[in-house]
Order: C-alpha cells, then sequence, then structure tokens
C-alpha cells in the first residue's frame, strides 16, 4: 500500500493534492502533516502534527512513506516565520527525518523565478531547498509553478476581496510584469503524474496555466469576468516599497513586505510550461474558473 506523507497537507494547495491522490486507483493512505489540525479531516487521511522549523514530528509522520510531498511556502515573512526557516531549513529537516528505505520519490513545491542570484529572498530560499533536495541522494521531482489559483488561494481571492468592497484592484506599479496563473486542481493533476513516472525522478519542471498575462490584464479578467465595478490601480513603487518597510518593522503579520514588492515587478513566467509539453495536459483558464465559481 502506499503511504502519501503530504508536508503541508491542510494548506491551500495540500487540500487539493490530497483529493487528486485519493481518486487514484488502488488503495492508499494520505497523511497530513501540518502545525495546526484542520476544521475537517478527509476521509482517509490521518493528521500528524509536526513543526517544520525544528522538525518536531516529522520522523514518526513520515515513517513508512513512498511518496513525500513538501509544499509549505510563504509569501511574506512574519515575526513567526520567516523564508529560511519555512522553505529551505523546512526541507532539510525533512531529507534528515524521513525512512530512506521506503521513500520512493521525494516531490519538492518550489516556485517560477528560483535561483540563487535571484532578486527575492523568497526565491533564493526556495533555491537553496532544491539545491538541499539534489543532493540529498533521493529519488526526488522538484516542480516549480507560477502563481496557483483556485478556492482558498491568497492571491486572486484576495483581489476579489478588494474588487467587490473597495472597488479597487490594486497593483504595484505599473502592472507590465508577467504572469502565468495555473489553477490549483491542474496543479495537483500534474503532481501526481510527476510522482508517478519513473522518467519524471531527477527532473525539474516549471508549469503554469493556459495563458499568459501582464498583471494589468489579469486585474482586467478579474473585473470583467466577476462583473466588478472596480478601479484598476496601480500604485507607485516608491510609495509601496516605503509601505512594505514600514509594515515590517511595526506589524506582526504584514500585508506587503520589500519581498513582495520585488516579486510583484519580476515576470513569474515558466520557460516550458510542463504541464502542456511534457504531460499533454488540458489546462482551465484564470477567466473560466472565475466565471464558474461565482456560481
Amino acid at each position: 500500500m502506499d503511504v502519501h506523507a503530504i508536508i503541508g497537507g491542510t494548506g491551500f494547495i495540500g487540500r487539493y493534492l490530497t483529493g487528486e491522490i485519493l481518486k487514484g486507483d488502488g488503495e492508499v493512505r494520505v497523511r497530513l502533516l501540518s502545525r495546526s489540525h484542520p476544521k475537517f479531516l478527509p476521509s482517509g487521511t490521518e493528521f500528524f502534527p509536526v513543526d517544520i522549523a525544528t522538525g518536531k514530528g516529522l520522523q514518526e509522520g513520515l515513517k513508512g512513506a513512498t511518496v513525500v510531498w513538501y509544499l509549505p511556502g510563504i509569501l511574506a515573512e512574519t515575526r513567526e516565520q520567516s523564508y529560511e526557516s519555512v522553505h529551505h531549513q523546512g526541507v532539510v529537516h525533512t531529507i534528515g527525518s524521513l525512512d530512506r528505505q521506503s521513500t520512493r520519490r521525494l516531490v519538492l513545491v518550489s516556485a517560477v523565478g528560483t535561483a540563487i542570484n535571484a532578486p527575492s529572498a523568497y526565491h533564493r530560499t526556495k533555491a537553496k531547498a532544491e539545491e538541499a533536495v539534489m543532493k540529498s541522494g533521493l529519488p526526488f521531482t522538484i516542480v516549480r509553478p507560477s502563481l496557483v489559483f483556485g478556492e482558498g488561494d491568497r492571491s486572486i481571492n484576495q483581489f476579489l476581496e478588494f474588487g467587490k468592497n473597495l472597488h479597487i484592484l490594486p497593483m504595484i506599479g505599473p502592472g507590465i510584469s508577467r504572469v502565468q496563473p495555473i489553477f490549483a486542481g491542474d496543479l495537483a493533476k500534474f503532481l501526481v503524474l510527476a510522482a508517478q513516472k519513473e522518467e519524471s525522478q531527477g527532473k525539474t519542471y516549471e508549469t503554469g496555466g493556459p495563458r499568459i498575462y501582464t498583471y494589468r490584464e489579469m486585474m482586467e479578467a478579474i473585473k470583467r469576468s466577476r462583473h466588478l465595478s472596480a478601479i484598476i490601480m496601480g500604485a507607485p513603487v516608491g510609495v509601496m516599497m516605503a509601505s512594505a518597510v514600514m509594515q515590517r518593522l511595526l506589524l506582526k503579520s504584514p500585508l506587503i513586505t520589500p519581498d513582495v514588492v520585488r516579486m510583484a515587478l519580476s515576470d513569474n513566467v515558466p520557460l516550458k510550461n510542463a504541464c502542456v509539453a511534457d504531460f499533454g495536459m488540458t489546462l482551465l483558464g484564470l477567466e473560466a474558473w472565475l466565471e464558474k465559481s461565482a456560481h
């Protein structure tokens, strides 16, 4: 019997991945490893409390696991969570805690734009995690998605809230940076396929949705698809950077940080969309999801 251990399994992507794994043929066990117990535990799953920053609980949760998924990621650092602890040290603790006799594949969810010399610490710490996985001697697959959307995401849904409640769709700067948003359900399908295929071992894949947008085009799509009477507003970069610095200094959980500003000004587009190029998937577009989820 396959035992899937999903670190970060109670989060946004984790919920989609859990559903996709449980859809498959054959008997599987799914373990959800996370800091906090979910309000609802899906049938066919069990929960293991862990602290990835210290490694506490990981060895017990990973014992006998055949497929290990590492999903945790934070967009903005807080006083409790840093990029280093979540993106890099969590992976290091995972590698040191897993059962090497049983592990058939370690799947790391990274991000498009990851590089050791990237402008943002977000991407630099993701790169350190990738390096740790590659040097681990374990059978691995690395997946780098672009912006991920779906029920419970903290990006598109946040823009929708701004548009509905404040009648503003905000951007940092002119909105000319490009992004290729991918539906979380499609990402989950890709992850499961990649973990199953022998030829995916040792590979790094970049993934995105069916269309590339500038941030302004994405805001226009959100406005059009949800029939919002909102103004698309680009805030000056200098003002947003100053606000980000102040929020980081004064707020426990800032909405934006200097790193978030840097990322918003960089392209977030795969060099090659592996969903289509390598797996021949048909992908759900952002507008289609927005219109479907509105009802």
